[in-house]
C-alpha cells in the first residue's frame, strides 16, 4: 500500500512520543500472504492486514522474553469461505441490518484491500467501499498502555441515500483445551433480567438447546469448547466477554458500551459462536443500530485487555 511508506520513519520517531515506560513500535510486515501492519509494545502484540480487510489477524501477550501464541484464528488454508467469500479468521467488521443481522450484505468487501494511516498511538485502517450499499468499514486502534487498546469499528455512509445499521465486531479466537469464555451477567440493579437467545438453526448452522458446553453461575455465563457447534446470544449490560487461556497464563477481554435505549440484534449486545471441532470460537460484540444520513457514521468502540487468568466458573466481578 502507497501508505505504508511512511511506516519506516513513524516508527523510527514513535519512542519520542513516550516515556520509556510506555514504548512502543509501528512498522509494516506481512501476515500470510498480506500487506500489514504491525503494533508492538512490551507487553503485547497485534498485527493487522491491509492487504485484506481491515483485519487484526495476530494477537500475542508478552511477559519478558516469554511470548504466547496466537490467540487468534488465522486460516491459512483458505477451507472456509462462502462462494467468494473467505472468512479467514481474526477480528473482522460486519453490518447488521434492522429485523435482517445476518444478511448477504455483511460479508460484502471483507476481504477487499484497504488504506491505511498512521497516528501518534495507534492506526487507522478503511477498508474498501461497499459500492452495492454505499458504505465502507474502518477499524482504528490506539493503543491506551502496555496491554490495553481501544479497538474501534465502523461503518460510514459515503453514498447519497440512507442507511441503516450497527457495526458488529466479531473476533475469531482459536481455543485449546485450556481455554474457557465468560459473559458477566446482569446490570446488579435491584430489576435486574437476563435476556438469552439460542439461535437454534440459523444458514446451515444448529446448535444444541440443552449445550454441555454451556452453563450459568450466578454471575456468569461460561463457555467451556468441546468440539461442537454452538451459539448464544446475550444482553448483557456490562459489555464484557473474554477469554482465558489457562497454559498460556493469560485472559483476552473485550468491552464494549451498553447503550440502554439502543436497538440492538434480538436484544442482544454479546455474542459467541463456536466453530464445528472447535476450529474457532468468536467472541462477537454488536452496536446499537441506527439510520445514517450521508456522511454518518456508526460505531462499536471495543476496549481489549490482555489481562491475568479469570477463572470463569468462580469470579464475581470483572473489572478491566
Amino acid at each position: 500500500m502507497t501508505k505504508l511508506t511512511a511506516l519506516a520513519q513513524f516508527a523510527h520517531n514513535i519512542h519520542a512520543h513516550f516515556p520509556e515506560s510506555f514504548a512502543m513500535e509501528i512498522q509494516k510486515t506481512t501476515f500470510d500472504t498480506f500487506d500489514a501492519v504491525e503494533i508492538k509494545t512490551a507487553k503485547a502484540r497485534l498485527i493487522v492486514t491491509v492487504g485484506t480487510g481491515p483485519r487484526v489477524a495476530h494477537l500475542s501477550a508478552i511477559k519478558g522474553k516469554f511470548e504466547t501464541r496466537n490467540l487468534l484464528f488465522w486460516d491459512y488454508a483458505r477451507k472456509y469461505h462462502r462462494k467468494d467469500w473467505f472468512l479467514l479468521g481474526g477480528h473482522r467488521i460486519w453490518g447488521t441490518r434492522p429485523l435482517g443481522d445476518e444478511s448477504e450484505e455483511a460479508y460484502t468487501a471483507d476481504n477487499a484491500p484497504c488504506k491505511v494511516k498512521i497516528s501518534k498511538r495507534g492506526i487507522t485502517v478503511i477498508g474498501s467501499e461497499m459500492e452495492a450499499f454505499g458504505v465502507h468499514k474502518t477499524l482504528s486502534i490506539k493503543v491506551l498502555d502496555d496491554a490495553t487498546f481501544e479497538v474501534e469499528s465502523s461503518l460510514t455512509n459515503v453514498g447519497s441515500l440512507l442507511w441503516s445499521g450497527g457495526a458488529w465486531a466479531l473476533t475469531a479466537t482459536l481455543p485449546t483445551k485450556a481455554c474457557t469464555y465468560g459473559i458477566p451477567l446482569g446490570d446488579g440493579s435491584n430489576w435486574d433480567m437476563i435476556p438469552i437467545v439460542i439461535p437454534k438453526t440459523w444458514g446451515g448452522h444448529t446448535t444444541l438447546v440443552n449445550d454441555p458446553q454451556v452453563s450459568l453461575t450466578e454471575h456468569c455465563l461460561v463457555f467451556e469448547p468441546k468440539g461442537r457447534e454452538a451459539k448464544r446470544m446475550v444482553q448483557a449490560p456490562q459489555g464484557l466477554i473474554g477469554m482465558t487461556d489457562a497454559s498460556e497464563k493469560i485472559s483476552f477481554l473485550k468491552h464494549s458500551p451498553f447503550d440502554v435505549d439502543g436497538k440492538y440484534p434480538l436484544g442482544c449486545n454479546l455474542a459467541f459462536y463456536n466453530g464445528p471441532k472447535n476450529f474457532m470460537t468468536e467472541m462477537e460484540s454488536m452496536g446499537a443500530e441506527k439510520t445514517l444520513k450521508p456522511g454518518e457514521t456508526v460505531r462499536n468502540t471495543e476496549t481489549w485487555a490482555l489481562r491475568d487468568p479469570i477463572d470463569w466458573k468462580k469470579v464475581k466481578q470483572v473489572k478491566l
